[in-house]
């Protein structure tokens, strides 16, 4: 059965590096960590639409829980798909998935806390930010095993 990411999910490519991998001859689960960060970070430019206006609040990322479910393997192509699953007050949680040959790899949720730069505190999710990160949101299941 192929991947089927939601309707609202971001795509990128996702280079694998040669360094990647470990004896085993498949991505080390600590790089894959890797991956879905620059998958996150790709999809959050995208979602922004290239302003800044909410750069000068810091994230920080509170709890990640990856589930793996199969080895990614270099060369071959890797695509993450990233979507938002719940809007707090203070946080919100990315959902990542990396897929490779039309097979999910790994799902990965990531809960994103929203620091006040002056008191390192948590602090309320701007309007505009709760729009972009509104349209990015899905409830949608079938990218999820």
């Amino acid at each position: 059965m192929s991947y089927t990411p939601p309707e609202v999910a971001f795509c990128t490519p996702i280079p694998i590096r040669w360094s990647d991998q470990d004896l085993n001859g498949h991505v080390n689960n600590a790089r894959a960590l890797t991956l879905v960060e620059e998958a996150r970070i790709s999809a959050s430019a995208h979602w922004a639409g290239g302003t800044s206006a909410h750069r000068h609040l810091p994230r920080v990322v509170r709890t990640m829980t990856m589930d793996f479910q199969r080895p990614i393997h270099y060369p071959d192509a890797l695509e993450a798909y990233v979507w938002v699953t719940r809007i707090g007050s203070t946080s919100y949680t990315v959902h990542h998935d990396l897929v490779q040959n039309e097979q999910l790899c790994l799902s990965c949720d990531a809960v994103i806390v929203l620091l006040d730069p002056d008191t390192q505190q948590p602090t309320q999710i701007p309007e505009g930010l709760r729009t972009i990160l509104a349209a990015a949101l899905s409830h949608d299941a079938r990218g999820r095993r």
